[in-house]
């Protein structure tokens, strides 16, 4: 069996969001398969939590990361962290995670924090598509737009469609997938969420790509039938390097219409495990986002988490996920930025309990096959034997080249000038 060298770009502690939770399931099914697995982590090594049994963790030095991965068979890496190893050394087979385009999602941001990050993620990933050997997405809509990148950067190329017609040894799909046991039993609402006497809508955290103003809109409409009905956000666990003009924004418009703290509440991130009890004790989930290429690619781990605790979902339409929703029955998908359909939405669930029994049993039907011993079977594979690819070093052709110069579009156009014919 290989070593792997796991470089994780988030701390891994108590508070652990989705890049964190991801690397640590893929490192405990890297270990139940039998391999060598270290997960470097950028925060102090005591710090991490739930590092499944087996697994060495280490303190990633960005100036010592080459030497680090020293005795591994290859390296899995996601995000900056990622470019400091690949300026160190370039002998072992490297495996990118690409399941967040935070490009992408960092493309909000651009207002409060200017133009510089963006140029940092597209370096990244510049550098990290052209010098890894496999690529991870998380569904077909990012495969295909991933594959554009790699076409450009002239990691799609004759010989390696030759030899992989599929490019399925480039580039292939492990989406977030879930706990390989059942949800925890729920624990006692009260205590979780003081003073609810209705329906809890559970929402989550807010990013700036999400929209819950349109949940605020459409929040008179559902307390008409339901005048206990809560809505849920929750906190961020790294407000200091998220930007938060949309949950701040959230919170104002809560506070203007004399919300806050009642019929809509801010609950703090909860660690590992117990990041569940929110959702485990609420009637239904909303999870509305704005339209864009953002949520085109998205592939909501949220929703994933939701449909494996049984929980019904009014999400907005974009996104494999709001497929997986529409296809299943597990919820309901409504337009972007519609308050009216949402709110009929919400009330024909809380309303009609056996559609939401319903729903319940098909989330977990469709979640019971997407544990992550399951859906990381492209990485198994590749741990199993790790691979170079062997076409990596072909280049994007250079526009001044004689060889485009004298193209045969060129040279068409050339004869139809001079009148000729084929």
């Amino acid at each position: 069996m290989s070593r792997a060298f796991l470089i994780c770009p988030e701390p891994i502690r108590e508070l652990t969001a989705g890049v964190g939770t991801r690397f640590l399931a893929l490192a405990g099914v890297l270990q139940r398969a039998g391999h060598r697995v270290t997960l470097g982590v950028p925060n102090d090594p005591a710090e991490a939590g739930g590092v499944p049994e087996g697994v060495t963790v280490v303190g990633a030095d960005p100036g010592g990361l080459g030497e680090q991965a020293e005795g591994h068979d290859w390296v899995l890496l996601h995000g900056h962290l990622g470019n400091h190893y690949l300026a160190q050394r370039d002998d072992l087979p490297v495996v990118v995670d690409l399941y967040d385009p935070f490009l992408v999602d960092n493309l909000h941001y651009w207002r409060e924090l200017g133009l510089a990050p963006f140029r940092t993620d597209h370096a990244t990933w510049r550098l990290q598509m052209s010098r890894g050997d496999f690529f991870l997405c998380s569904s077909e809509e990012q495969r295909s737009y991933y594959l554009g990148w790699l076409t450009a950067l002239g990691r799609v190329n004759p010989p390696a469609v030759e030899a992989d017609p599929d490019l399925r040894r480039l580039i292939d799909e492990l989406p977030f997938g879930v706990p390989e046991d059942g949800p925890p039993a729920p624990p006692w609402r009260e205590e979780i969420l003081p003073g609810c006497e209705g329906p809890v809508l559970y929402f989550g955290g807010i990013y700036d790509w999400y929209d819950p103003g349109v949940v605020l809109e459409a929040l008179p409409m559902v307390l008409e039938g339901h005048p206990g009905a809560t809505v849920v956000f929750v906190e961020h666990p790294h407000p200091e390097i998220t930007p938060q003009s949309a949950a701040s924004a959230a919170r104002r418009a809560a506070r203007q219409r004399g919300w806050l703290g009642r019929e809509v509440r801010f609950a703090d991130w909860h660690p590992g495990r117990e990041r569940f009890a929110l959702p485990l004790v609420a009637d239904l989930a909303v999870v509305t986002h704005r339209p864009g290429l953002e949520a085109t690619l998205s592939f909501r781990t949220r929703l994933v988490d939701l449909l494996w605790l049984g929980l019904p979902v009014v999400a907005t339409e974009g996104g494999a996920m709001s497929r997986v929703l529409r296809e299943t029955g597990a919820g309901v998908v409504v337009p972007p930025g519609d308050a009216g359909a949402l709110a009929r939405a919400v009330l024909g669930l809380l309303d009609d309990p056996e559609r939401c029994a319903a729903a319940s049993r098909a989330g977990r039907s469709w979640a019971a096959g997407r544990r992550w011993d399951r859906v990381a079977g492209p990485l198994l594979r590749y741990a199993a034997n790790p691979w170079r690819d062997p076409h990596r070093q072909a280049t994007p052709v250079d526009p001044g080249d004689p060889d485009v110069r004298d193209s045969l579009a060129t040279r068409l156009a050339r004869r139809l000038q001079r009148g000729g014919r084929r």
